[in-house]
């Protein structure tokens, strides 16, 4: 017998579908605050534990094979790089023969690796080391030493044992504080090539602020997140770095009747060009 949900789908377009999904699904986000503050109050916060949990889990299936990736602690058993991740990941490794040595700040337990392993296996002198919470630190050098990822709790102690090639920040930047401020720390650093995945801006309106709501078969959470304004975000770089390509990610935002698109930049300092 056919379900509703199935009969839907066959008979609806896939835009209608959409668009239903929009006005009558789960409200990922919520709100327009004032200030981090102001958001944080209004967000009922996460359980940090089962969410390293839930990661934890699936990343042990994906390294033993039972799984193709995870994202957010979801496993998928298909494999499906993320192309124009994967490509901007190949282009900066074949800029820096023999070597790629990737900070992945707020990468899990190296979601983007693993997901891409097959691909990224060619490009010799790989070193992957996370930038996460203290949980996911703990967990990744628990359960996943001998792998080629590290895990480190700042950046300065990644970096402590020898530089990066390449920042990756991935659906990470958006749930900082002070994100302009980390983004103008990064530029200081001055590694050779940002990467940045997942990125919510736009143009006109100045940054604004709602809750991320997650829904509660994913995990229990709600926290603040930013939304960027273009012009202000590509301004950090503009002295020291080089946009080299920019492309459509696939993460697209739920907001009020309208789904918000995610932007991927991978930048080179100037002085390499």
């Amino acid at each position: 017998m056919t379900t509703a949900p199935r009969l839907l789908k066959r008979v609806l377009p896939t835009a209608l579908r959409r668009r239903l999904r929009l006005i009558f699904g789960w409200r990922w986000f919520r709100g327009d605050f004032g200030s981090w503050e102001e958001a944080r109050i209004a967000a009922s916060g996460y359980d940090a534990a089962i969410i390293v949990e839930r990661v934890l889990a699936a990343t042990l299936d994906v390294r033993a094979g039972r799984a193709a990736y995870e994202r957010d602690g979801v496993c998928f058993a298909r494999p499906e790089p993320d192309t124009p991740l994967l490509h901007a990941l190949l282009r900066a490794a074949a800029a820096c023969p023999g070597r790629l040595r990737v900070l992945d700040f707020g990468g899990a337990l190296g979601s983007v690796y693993w997901r891409h392993r097959a691909e990224l296996a060619a490009v010799r002198g790989l070193s992957w080391d996370v930038v996460e919470q203290p949980g996911f630190v703990d967990a990744g050098r628990r359960h996943l030493a001998g792998t080629p990822l590290r895990f480190f709790a700042t950046v300065d102690e990644a970096e402590a044992p020898g530089g990066h090639d390449l920042l990756l920040c991935s659906t990470a930047l958006q749930y900082l504080e002070r994100p302009h401020a980390a983004v103008d720390e990064w530029v200081e650093r001055g590694w050779s090539f940002l990467l940045f995945n997942n990125l919510p801006m736009h143009h006109g309106k100045p940054d604004w602020l709602a809750v991320q709501h997650v829904p509660p078969e994913i995990y229990p959470a709600s926290y603040p997140a930013w939304f960027f304004n273009r012009e202000r975000m590509l301004s950090h770089f503009t002295a020291r770095y080089s946009l080299l390509t920019e492309y459509a990610t696939e993460a697209v935002w739920p907001v009020g009747w309208r789904e918000y698109p995610s932007t991927g930049l991978l930048f080179v300092r100037k002085d390499l060009r």
